[in-house]
């Protein structure tokens, strides 16, 4: 008989201020191999992620694993584009590297677009980084679409959120 070790469940849940400075390795690890897209210095991290939270704390989530966190996403439902109109702009992911591939990124990226879908709006955007591949392909696989729109290093995604239909 084999025995088989249960992997723990992943909770995702609304981040705390408090949480955000132990965020910093997750960011950095997530980042590795892509650093010309990231912030690399403890002090423009910590900014950045204190950015993220105090932007929209509502949208900022995190994934726990056994009671340590393992990713994150922040999301701001109420965000201006001029292409788009109000959109679900989301700013970042992270996830630590041991647990990709594993679904935390995708009920990461389901919380948010629940969000961003119960304040209304139609779409959900984002950047990436145009030589990030496995990013890319990730978010097609979530049904995001690259829309032509490029800045810089910069490839702009969108996806399209349906209106729930009473049943």
């Amino acid at each position: 008989m084999v025995d088989v070790i249960p992997s723990p469940s992943v909770i995702v849940r609304r981040g705390r201020v408090e949480e955000l400075n132990q965020l910093e390795e997750i960011y950095r690890q997530a980042y590795r191999g892509l650093e010309e897209y990231a912030d690399t210095t403890t002090f423009r991290i910590r900014n950045y992620l204190n950015w993220l939270y105090s932007g929209e704390p509502e949208g900022f989530f995190v994934a726990e694993v056994a009671g340590r966190v393992v990713g994150f996403v922040s999301i701001h439902a109420e965000w201006w584009d001029k292409c788009l109109g109000e959109t679900g702009e989301l700013h970042e992911i992270c996830v630590h590297p041991h647990w990709r591939g594993k679904g935390v990124g995708r009920q990461l990226i389901e919380a948010a677009i629940a969000y961003a879908r119960g304040r209304g709006r139609r779409c959900v955007s984002l950047w990436v980084g145009e030589r990030n591949w496995h990013a890319r392909r990730w978010y097609r696989s979530l049904g995001f679409e690259e829309c032509g729109v490029q800045l810089g290093e910069w490839v702009r995604m969108i996806k399209p959120l349906e209106e729930a239909h009473d049943q």
